[in-house]
């Protein structure tokens, strides 16, 4: 179960899954993100810090805003009694509210939580920087069996599924490439991204989950005849394989009169900005947005909305037409009522 533990708006993933081989102990997926781009001209600010190893912290008063140098996620349990029930997490911050909380957590608490019985399991390899937080769901049928299942995406345009149980479970229940990760260097973005970034860009946001239709979506920066472009895919949460009408490519333009406008039409330009914030699934529809890279101009508050059956673009907004503006929210998603607005 996700823990109630957390305070609202922290960027803190914890994820919690009955484990086969560890007598059902309670078994906790964690990142804590800790790095960020440069030149953030919002009011956050992410920490520039780089861990080899992403490490659970518990929470605090305070956000944690970040992202991790990684090649490994660490696995982290504490021995008490079997778990009764699991929540998935399938969106950034747990819900559409960005709680990350788990109002239903009845499992840890001050006592029990210490270093005599909560601690590191093992750890996975993966092909890149994480950033985006991981994502869980349980009882997820692959391969003829029934798994636990914790989905990962990296700066190396991969995603990886992996058992969220079992010490000896290496192997990724499947792994997939959503295309050729863009070098994040001045070649191609507005300067050299290599020591606040990563050494390329590509899943830098939270994906998100529809259970009901067996789906992950994601936002992957990818190079195509040597240009930098954002796309967003569609993949089957057994198999990683695209669907239907995915990959779209994102794109458009509106009026304005910014320093990049041509005619009076501004137009997106993708190696100007960084696709940060988590995905918002809510009433059919995928929400996303973007900002800058060290506040290099031109860049614009732009927004997009994608219909989650079709991938046909439903939303298009830039909210500083004239001038600057960035939608950063530090990795978070943008938030929905229980309306869906």
């Amino acid at each position: 179960l996700v823990t109630g533990i957390t305070m609202a708006r922290h960027l803190i993933e914890r994820f919690w899954a009955e484990g086969a081989d560890l007598s059902k102990r309670p078994v906790r997926w964690g990142t804590r993100e800790v790095a960020s781009p440069q030149g953030c001209s919002h009011t956050e600010r992410e920490q520039r810090k780089r861990f080899t190893n992403l490490v659970y912290r518990m929470a605090t008063s305070r956000m944690i805003v970040s992202t991790a140098r990684s090649a490994a996620l660490l696995l982290l349990m504490m021995a008490s009694p079997a778990l009764h029930a699991q929540v998935s997490v399938v969106t950034a911050q747990n819900d559409n509210n960005r709680t990350a909380a788990n109002l239903s957590e009845s499992t840890l608490t001050t006592s029990n939580v210490n270093v005599n019985q909560f601690g590191k399991i093992f750890a996975r390899s993966v092909d890149g920087y994480i950033y985006a937080q991981p994502l869980y769901v349980p009882n997820v049928t692959i391969g003829g069996g029934v798994h636990n299942v914790v989905y990962v995406a990296t700066m190396n345009d991969s995603v990886f599924a992996f058992d969220a149980d079992d010490p000896n479970a290496s192997t990724p229940l499947w792994q997939v490439s959503l295309g050729t990760a863009v070098p994040a260097t001045a070649t191609y973005l507005p300067n050299d991204q290599t020591g606040g970034l990563s050494p390329q860009s590509g899943i830098l946001s939270t994906p998100v989950i529809d259970p009901s239709s067996g789906t992950l979506y994601a936002v992957a920066l990818v190079l195509q005849a040597n240009v930098p472009v954002y796309q967003l895919h569609a993949i089957d949460l057994l198999t990683g394989a695209e669907k239907p009408n995915s990959p779209v490519t994102i794109q458009g333009s509106i009026s304005g009169t910014g320093p990049d406008s041509q005619g009076g039409v501004i137009t997106f330009v993708p190696q100007q900005h960084l696709q940060r914030t988590g995905l918002l699934l809510t009433n059919g529809n995928i929400y996303f947005g973007f900002a800058s890279y060290s506040d290099i101009d031109p860049y614009h508050g732009w927004i997009f909305g994608y219909n989650a059956s079709t991938l046909q673009q439903t939303a298009i907004q830039n909210l500083a037409p004239g001038g600057r503006g960035g939608v950063w929210q530090s990795g978070g998603g943008f938030s929905a009522d229980a309306n869906g607005f």
